[in-house]
């Protein structure tokens, strides 16, 4: 990094101790991260924030109710730790104050910590300004944009019937901490399931997980989970400072709810070609409408193979209609979105392969 640009500046809040040791083993090893105080108490945050200017402060969730009087004094973005992932209710309010994005508590050691620690690096650094303005601007102007998280690259939209939910589950297990994109799931579940899948997603995915919701905006390495018995779609955020998307039901009649197909095609019409989908198991020929969707604009389709799916349904409809970029055990799949996301590239596991041309089931 040239000598000329300054580090970005953090102000600590009141961190468990485990947490800020964390911080601090970063900010030692980061030229770009320099921290410039720390507030013990939630009173001292407003005025070490107006004295020291940081680039973005990190508190502790028992420190939210002082943002309000925080954001008063000097408008700042805010990485948010949290004992657990936050409910969607308490994200919408923190967001209102300045929250951007948090963070949960690191694992022990080894891979994981890694991956957290380059989580966490990307997340305070995602609070950086690109171009520092010409004329200071409004103090309202500055809120509006410090509480809109950056947008993902793309998206991976991932559906599913009969035996989806395990699958599911497989795939997110072994998605990374840093993992660049958003992640949306549709699984043909009741509504009276929803809350039993998203619990059991959280469980096993280091992502967080949560049911998605109208307005929620799509962000990198967070997992949506349509909700069952509604269709679920995504629109383009209007009022954001930069191109994002958000999620919104729609009425649109489908034999599947959640319906795969109603979601892709939403999906391509906001995003465009940054989307991978994913076909899982499953009764039936939902997705293969949105597969092509995606094929026709560019993207990405993985089916999972026969051997591995409970119900070969919907991967064979996708395969059998030429949509499939590539077939893959259900165990490759993570794998392979991960290098695809990440650097273009195949999957690194010798028995995936990636086809330039559609496959045709046999």
């Amino acid at each position: 990094m040239s000598a000329l640009v300054s580090p970005f500046t953090l102000l600590l809040g009141n961190l468990p101790t485990f947490v800020r040791s964390e911080v601090t083993r970063l900010l030692h090893t980061d030229p770009e991260l320099e921290m410039v105080g720390a507030a013990v108490t939630t009173d001292e945050l407003p005025t070490l924030a107006r004295r020291l200017r940081p680039g973005v402060v990190v508190i502790s969730d028992d420190q939210l109710l002082g943002l309000e009087q925080l954001q008063r004094h000097f408008s700042v973005p805010v990485l948010l730790y949290s004992t657990q992932v936050p409910l969607p209710g308490m994200l919408r309010e923190a967001t209102r104050l300045g929250v951007y994005d948090y963070i949960i508590a690191p694992p022990g050691a080894g891979s994981e910590l890694i991956e957290w620690r380059l989580a966490l690096r990307r997340k305070l650094l995602a609070a950086r300004p690109s171009i520092a303005p010409v004329s200071k601007p409004e103090p309202s102007v500055i809120l509006r944009r410090t509480a809109v998280p950056l947008p993902p690259r793309g998206v991976v939209v991932i559906g599913g019937s009969t035996g989806g939910a395990p699958a599911v589950e497989t795939v997110l297990r072994e998605l990374p901490l840093d993992f660049p994109w958003a992640v949306l799931v549709a699984v043909h579940l009741p509504e009276l399931f929803t809350d039993t899948l998203v619990e059991r997603l959280r469980r096993s995915a280091r992502l967080p997980v949560m049911a998605a919701t109208s307005g929620m905006r799509l962000e990198p390495g967070r997992i949506v989970v349509a909700p069952g018995g509604r269709n679920l779609v995504v629109k383009p955020v209007m009022d954001s400072p930069w191109v994002g998307w958000q999620t919104d039901f729609v009425k649109e009649a489908s034999l599947d709810v959640p319906s795969v197909d109603i979601l892709m095609h939403s999906i391509v019409g906001a995003v465009g070609r940054n989307v991978v989908g994913v076909i899982l198991t499953g009764l039936g020929q939902d997705g293969t409408a949105g597969a092509q969707a995606i094929r026709q604009q560019g993207g990405t389709v993985v089916a999972q193979d026969e051997a591995s799916s409970a119900v070969f349904g919907m991967p064979k409809s996708v395969i059998q209609a030429g949509l499939a970029s590539v077939v893959l055990p259900l165990p490759d799949i993570a794998d392979f979105l991960v290098s695809h996301v990440q650097s273009g590239t195949t999957s690194r596991r010798g028995r995936s392969s990636v086809l330039s041309q559609p496959v045709q089931a046999q």
